[in-house]
């Protein structure tokens, strides 16, 4: 009876191992990436500068706030800010968001070719070539490395080793992120971790679960299998 029971149990381990053991080899691989790498440089914090910009103490705009609220009436908030190291006024309203000059008044955005070139190489710590810069609209033609940030969004690629994007907003012109080959490689890594694989978000999904599950037999049915094992070979050596 025992040895029908144990012939039953190594045929479902075999069968679950073959079913789910290359998942728990991608899991097993996929989180020491993710534990080893440092999230600091995969998130791209070496690749920018100039994030904090600020006015000084003492600056007065040429173009006052009551200007500003003059122009856009429907404003719910206005900040006076430093953009790529200009003042400019940050206009957000129902309309949607707006950079104005606070020496001109003039509306900046949205955002021109060269403007979002510009944001890029403000922010950028290297020297290297832009090696394109195109705005995103469409949502079937933007990449997947964007996730839920909505379109329409400036990119602009550098000519460098790790294929760096700077992802730019044409309406309140910030860097919004930025993305390189070793963030595109976590990126993957994650999503076999996660087995999303159309959002690569969801940490909960039903293909995750099942797998999850059938990891867990696999185990309990090797553990008993152990124990079998030691059990009978105990009974043969009394």
């Amino acid at each position: 009876m025992g040895k029908n029971i144990a012939f039953r149990v190594r045929q479902w381990h075999k069968w679950l191992s073959l079913i789910i053991g290359t998942q728990v080899m991608l899991w097993l691989a996929t989180g020491v990436y993710m534990v080893v790498t440092n999230l600091d440089f995969i998130h791209g914090d070496h690749l920018v500068q100039n994030m904090a910009g600020t006015l000084g103490a003492d600056y007065e705009p040429s173009v006052t706030f009551q200007d500003v609220v003059d122009d856009y009436p429907d404003a719910s908030e206005i900040v006076l800010t430093s953009w790529i190291g200009q003042p400019v006024f940050r206009v957000r309203s129902p309309a949607g968001s707006h950079l104005v000059d606070a020496e001109t008044g003039r509306q900046i955005s949205p955002l021109t070719q060269d403007d979002a070139i510009a944001v890029a190489r403000y922010h950028y710590t290297r020297t290297t070539d832009i090696a394109s810069a195109r705005l995103l609209v469409d949502a079937e033609e933007a990449p997947t490395e964007i996730q839920s940030r909505p379109l329409p969004l400036w990119r602009v690629d550098f000519d460098d080793a790790g294929s760096t994007a700077f992802y730019v907003s044409p309406d309140d012109g910030s860097l919004i992120t930025r993305r390189h080959t070793y963030w595109r490689i976590f990126d993957f890594a994650w999503m076999l971790h996660i087995m999303d694989y159309e959002e690569r978000a969801d940490v909960n999904n039903t293909l995750l679960r099942i797998s999850a599950g059938l990891g867990l037999v696999l185990s309990v049915l090797g553990m008993w299998l152990l124990y079998f094992s030691f059990r009978r070979r105990q009974r043969s050596l009394s």
